[in-house]
């Protein structure tokens, strides 16, 4: 063995004990699961301000909007991991992504997206202060309410569509089990809105109080909740015609006002105005339980709840009601598990899938309790949770051109490009996205499933392949991202790599890490395809990668520019480009593990 393959194997040896390393450093960080159950605060932390809004929680930290218009961050341990002023006056919409990401806006009109360490990563102009917080949806796409308007926009900021509903939003958006979002309008209609921004409305007679997404069945359905206690079931049939999705049907009515509610399955759980819980079934509305909860004047609670005064939790740990002075626990049978009383709130305390409830006192206190020994046990990624669903877009249906003989032909290539490249550029892709990313993907990967197919006789050529991976990256869904690895990872031409590294980056997520890993085969002594093109693009990918989901990708992603600008026989400009990214990010503070 030369010098040369020496070196070589000491370096891929020091990245993989550097990976080893970084899963060694995240197993020692603080776990829940360690820590005591106790009505005690496990920490508490000056805020410093007044809490506006309901605390955000992802990621294993929290984030908190503040009345000077700053957002703050702690994590569970309770280390303080930024701060971030938005400038202007301050809007208590804030909202939060499977990675971290924090979104808030202003009065002005102005919408920012800050990165786990309390970075700025992109802001739009709304031209209106929005009027509810955005909703994320499955693939990270955002849908921002403001007036009468849906703006849906990727992680990255770019336009997918907007639409008009043609009268004021009166009630906050809420993501329903198909991933699309409903609402009640000031013209009296409830809509639903589809992730492709399609619209399916149906008139009520009132407004309701609150809207509950179910599953009944093979159907998705919206409770609608009054305020004299009625009930009502919209249907969602998605194999309908269009505008006739929505059918409406009268359910039995609650006996006391509901003041929160939330639903998991097929049923559903709400905190009544008497400070009690119910629990119904969603297809009947019957009340399987009822029990008292911190507020009801049984526990010496003021047993007069008004809305906006409480909030729920509900999944496979139990039923979680929250207000302003404590809350409460139950098991699905009814059973209570326990009770908590905190100081007065500013905002209502919010439990996180770990287990531990956060507060913000009146008195701008950050208290935590860990009451709850029970974490969430459903599938996870990199940073918590798995969505609910996904949007089919990693793996679309066949496109309109997929058996057509003459897609290959320039002329109708140059066409069709024109046509998405004009949707994408307008923001108006609207309904036809998943026709797009079909077609892309088809063409991009034409040898995929083509054992015959000859990347040295391609059908079609390689800078209009680069032109429509970069289509691809346009409409931003993190369910590309498999696809976009499995072409850099198999097609052997190195400005096709490039273009799927510029791709990844732009889309700015790897919710599985897929990416990284796939990079870190660079540095393999098996790696026929090192050059510095796709050296170059990989290390801006990487960098771009780590601003955006921050830790712990952002820790293997800089354990890996390391090594790039370290290893001896890439050329001074791929070390250069490597080196300049990894000072960017340090000096962003994205070197420091979240404890």
């Amino acid at each position: 063995m030369n010098k040369t393959k020496i070196l070589l194997a000491f370096f891929v040896l020091t990245l993989f004990a550097g990976f080893a390393n970084a899963q060694n450093r995240n197993s020692g960080r603080v776990s829940p699961a360690d820590m005591p159950v106790s009505s005690a605060p496990i920490w508490e932390r000056d805020i410093d301000d007044i809490v506006v809004g309901l605390p955000f929680l992802q990621a294993e930290s929290v984030v908190v909007a503040c009345q000077d218009g700053s957002l703050k961050s702690w994590s569970m341990s309770g280390t303080a991991l930024w701060e971030f002023d938005p400038h202007g006056k301050p809007s208590p919409h804030t909202s939060r992504s499977p990675e971290g990401t924090s979104y808030a806006s202003n009065l002005e009109g102005v919408f920012m997206a800050v990165n786990r360490v309390g970075r700025e990563l992109w802001r739009i102009q709304l031209g209106n202060p929005m009027s509810f917080p955005a909703v994320v949806g499955w693939d990270g796409r955002l849908l921002i309410a403001v007036g009468q308007e849906m703006f849906c926009r990727t992680a990255s900021g770019i336009a997918l569509w907007t639409q008009d509903l043609g009268s004021p939003m009166a009630m906050a958006p809420v993501l329903d089990h198909a991933g699309g979002v409903a609402t009640f309008l000031e013209n009296s209609d409830f809509v639903r809105i589809s992730h492709l921004g399609a619209i399916e409305r149906i008139r009520l007679d009132r407004q309701p109080a609150i809207i509950v997404p179910i599953i009944t069945g093979d159907s998705n359905s919206f409770l609608l909740l009054y305020q004299n206690g009625e009930v009502e079931n919209i249907k969602l049939d998605l194999k309908g015609s269009r505008n006739g999705m929505l059918s409406r049907s009268r359910l039995p009515a609650l006996p006391v006002t509901p003041i929160a509610a939330i639903g998991y399955e097929d049923q559903a759980a709400v905190t009544l105005k008497d400070g009690r819980v119910a629990l119904i079934s969603g297809t009947s509305a019957r009340i399987a339980w009822t029990g008292n909860s911190h507020e009801t004047t049984a526990e010496k609670g003021a047993g007069n709840l008004n809305p906006g005064d409480a909030s729920m939790t509900f999944d496979e740990r139990g039923i979680f009601s929250f207000s302003r002075h404590g809350g409460t626990a139950f098991a699905e049978d009814g059973r209570r598990r326990w009770l908590l009383r905190v100081p007065e709130t500013s905002a209502i305390p919010v439990l996180s899938t770990e287990g531990l409830v956060y507060a913000c006192g009146k008195d701008q206190v950050l208290r935590t309790y860990k009451i709850d020994n029970q974490v969430r046990k459903i599938p996870r990624s990199m940073y918590g949770p798995e969505p609910e669903g996904t949007y089919g877009l990693g793996n679309p249906p066949p496109s309109p051109w997929a058996s057509d003989s003459g897609r290959y032909d320039e002329a109708i290539m140059a066409a069709l490009y024109a046509e998405i490249d004009k949707a994408t550029s307008s923001g108006q892709v609207g309904e036809n996205e998943p026709l797009y990313v079909g077609y892309l993907m088809e063409m991009i990967g034409y040898f995929l499933n083509n054992p015959n197919a000859s990347l040295v006789r391609a059908p079609i050529k390689v800078p209009q392949r680069i032109d429509l991976l970069r289509l691809l990256a346009r409409m931003g869904s993190r369910e590309t991202i498999k696809f976009l690895v499995t072409i850099y990872n198999r097609d052997p031409e190195p400005s096709i790599k490039a273009a799927c590294c510029e791709a990844i980056g732009k889309i700015g997520v790897d919710p599985k890490g897929e990416a990284i890993q796939a990079y870190t085969f660079l540095l393999s002594r098996d790696n026929a395809n090192r050059d510095s093109q796709t050296l170059l693009s990989a290390s801006d990918s990487i960098a771009a990668l780590c601003r955006f989901s921050g830790p712990p990708l952002a820790g293997d992603g800089i354990l890996l520019l390391t090594q790039i600008a370290r290893f001896p026989d890439f050329r001074p400009d791929v070390k250069k480009r490597a080196q300049d990214q990894l000072n960017a990010l340090r000096q962003e503070g994205l070197d420091k593990v979240i404890q």
